[in-house]
């Protein structure tokens, strides 16, 4: 069996700065600009709005799903430690 060395408190330091940076990101204000007028600019820029938002929402999907992957390893991780310490607490 390979040994995995890892560090717990490495790890959940960097769930938080992912729990910080997701903070962060959902406070960034994605609304749309308010032009008036028409034509292909103003369209290209409702279109900007539109494609600066989906990446907004994309990305806290990311940052949601690496918080969770992380902190499920790291559970594991303890989990699976205390196994082992008492099975060798058991011999």
């Amino acid at each position: 069996m390979m040994e995995i060395n890892a560090n717990v408190t490495a790890l959940a330091e960097k769930i938080q700065k992912l729990r910080d940076l997701r903070t962060e990101c959902a406070a960034v204000s994605v609304a749309p600009t308010t032009l008036s007028g028409s034509g292909l600019s103003i369209d290209t820029l409702a279109l900007i709005d539109q494609e600066y938002d989906e990446i907004k929402t994309a990305m806290l999907a990311l940052l949601d799903n690496s918080i969770s992957f992380f902190s499920n390893v790291k559970t594991s991780m303890v989990i699976a430690d205390r196994k082992a310490s008492n099975q060798i607490l058991l011999k």
